[in-house]
């Protein structure tokens, strides 16, 4: 964010009736042979029709409400012609009542995408029959960026489309790429829609409404007021990490809300600067240096 949100704060938009996702999909495939670079042209082209106009939900979105995210995809290493393993980055926002700005919903990088793809090939999703690792990779992560989405407007919106996910990674069982079976990585695809269902961590998702819908979406009214609700629901996060130490949540959180919370706190008062920063630095003590601005003028 390169101003403060409370600038951003304007009358909403004409609503019109749209699609689910304004998706862009990028490519970096420069670490392979120049000559197999065509065909991710192609791919990148159909990744994205294929992201933008499949029905993802029962709903009709406005204009204003459709979700604009990204997907990064990064070639690494194409292992037979057909063949790649790849990185997937994934982005989402939503727009903050009543104002001009968005708010990161989403921001992950998967790191363990294997996929087959030859120039051409169809990109079909059937929820009920899933044998393609790169459409099933794309699905798990537009039903998760759906249910932070719709977790924001309304406490556990989302869970429709966490059970989405959950049958995805049920699914994709038998396949030998990394990410989808329990205990194999504590961040892959299993763990987070696990850590998002499990009641232990559900103050996690009572967060995520707090935050956006108390919090963000309030700021129009008052920014002192809104703030206040940003940080009542932070404390939650502790909760979160007591019910399970290594829960890919904690990750999930500061990922996308790093650099917003700086900007909510660069004008609050001193005592509310003193609190969040000790409360962050304890439960993200690698990001201390990233926090450092939020406890400018404060000593201890």
């Amino acid at each position: 964010m390169g101003m403060c949100i409370s600038a951003l704060i304007c009358a909403s938009p004409i609503s019109i009736k749209a699609q689910e996702l304004d998706a862009t999909v990028t490519i970096n495939a420069q670490q392979i042979e120049a000559s197999y670079r065509e065909r991710f042209n192609t791919l990148q082209t159909d990744l994205q029709e294929f992201l933008n106009s499949q029905q993802w939900t029962n709903g009709q979105f406005a204009t204003q409400e459709r979700i604009q995210c990204t997907f990064a995809l990064t070639i690494s290493e194409m292992p037979s012609a057909d063949s790649y393993k790849a990185s997937l980055t994934v982005q989402a926002r939503r727009p903050v009542y009543y104002a001009s700005y968005q708010t990161t919903t989403f921001n992950w990088k998967d790191d363990n995408l294997s996929f087959s793809y030859s120039e051409g090939q169809n990109l079909t999703y059937n929820e009920f029959s899933l044998d393609n690792e790169l459409i099933a990779t794309t699905a798990y992560y537009v039903y998760l960026l759906l249910a932070a989405d719709f977790d924001s407007f309304q406490l556990k919106g989302g869970d429709n489309f966490l059970r989405k996910c959950e049958s995805i990674v049920s699914q994709m069982q038998s396949s030998d790429s990394k990410g989808w079976k329990a205990f194999d990585d504590k961040k892959n695809r299993h763990a987070i829609v696990t850590a998002l269902l499990d009641n232990s961590q559900a103050d996690f998702r009572t967060l995520w409404y707090n935050y956006h819908r108390l919090g963000l979406d309030a700021m129009y009214q008052s920014m002192d007021k809104g703030r206040a609700q940003v940080t009542q629901s932070l404390p939650l996060l502790e909760n979160v990490r007591k019910a399970e130490s290594q829960t890919p949540l904690l990750n999930m959180f500061i990922s996308a809300k790093l650099d917003e919370l700086l900007n909510i706190y660069s004008e609050a008062p001193m005592a509310e600067k003193q609190s969040i920063y000790k409360l962050l630095q304890n439960l993200y003590p690698s990001y201390t240096n990233r926090l450092a601005p939020i406890k400018k003028e404060y000593k201890e």
